[in-house]
């Protein structure tokens, strides 16, 4: 059986469970299960989220139900949580909006060798956006329908990989500041950025988008806000930005491995992983404060 039509047979069967059963199902695709296996490896067995991990898919038997993890970077839990994500989207907050009013925002972060400064950047661009919103409400009553959904997400780079950059990422990353010094040319620079539905209400595109670059958001290709695709349906845009937006995939070349790039549902292709420390520097990040998949959660509500 060829890879294409492997993936087409596991999908047909999920669509065969009900949403409840299929957040029951406990095996993984191939792909996802090498992504699990990586991850425990780059955390090690003494790591105080190994075991709460490694016991993920496990069955609890005293309560006839199957332990989660919680843990953004388990595929499992992911995959769960996107479900749980769509349906908040559709059936609350965008129930009804067309997709001519909708848009996918992606807005990039100033990239930083030290992943524990991600947080006070993070909470800036949220008082601005927030901020942003309401001084447009108070002006503006076409404002008072715009709401946003997002979710934050980190890529990573070696800090002597920026002259090996396309020509859009690499002036975006000077403009954003890249770090001048390093300790090596493999040190991590974080690149942290937001993922989004925006549901613009009688609001524009280019008003909206430069809303935000008037706010501190200004640099090349900082903001970018693209329509919703007119020849799918609304379900499918949202189900498809949601997927996008919470892939937590830990690959540096991902974006160009062809198969490898999406979900990964039969074989597998050769991967190139993050480092140990990355992966366990990521997850630590990511089930720090609040924890887990909340913390990456954004959210304007319509007024």
């Amino acid at each position: 059986m060829s890879y294409l039509s492997m993936r087409e047979f596991r999908a047909a069967l999920i669509k065969l469970f009900e949403p409840w059963e299929r957040r029951q199902i406990r095996w993984l695709s191939p792909g996802m299960q090498e992504q699990r296996t990586r991850v425990l490896a780059a955390l090690g067995m003494m790591h105080p989220l190994y075991d709460r991990m490694e016991a993920c898919g496990s069955m609890d038997e005293s309560r006839n139900n199957m332990r989660a993890c919680g843990v953004p970077l388990c595929p499992r839990c992911f995959m769960r949580r996107r479900g749980m994500e769509t349906g908040r989207a559709l059936k609350q907050a965008f129930a009804g909006v067309p997709n001519e009013q909708l848009a996918l925002l992606t807005l990039l972060l100033a990239p930083t060798l030290q992943l524990s400064s991600v947080d006070a950047s993070i909470a800036a661009t949220k008082r601005r956006i927030r901020n942003m919103i309401a001084h447009r409400r108070r002006q503006d009553p076409r404002w008072n329908a715009v709401q946003l959904t997002g979710w934050w997400e980190m890529d990573r780079d070696g800090f002597g990989d920026l002259p090996g950059f396309g020509r859009n990422k690499r002036i975006a990353m000077d403009a954003l500041g890249w770090p001048l010094f390093a300790p090596r040319d493999d040190s991590t620079v974080w690149r942290p950025h937001l993922h989004g539905i925006v549901a613009l209400g009688g609001v524009s595109r280019e008003e909206f988008a430069e809303a935000l670059r008037a706010r501190e958001h200004g640099a090349p290709y900082q903001v970018d806000l693209r329509p919703f695709d007119a020849h799918r349906s609304v379900v499918k845009n949202i189900k498809s930005v949601i997927r996008y937006a919470l892939k937590f995939r830990i690959e540096t070349d991902f974006k160009a491995s062809g198969s490898v790039s999406g979900d990964v549902s039969g074989d597998v292709l050769a991967r190139s992983w993050w480092s140990n420390e990355d992966i366990r520097s990521y997850s630590e990040w990511l089930m720090s404060k609040r924890g887990g998949f909340e913390r990456i959660r954004f959210v304007i509500r319509p007024c």
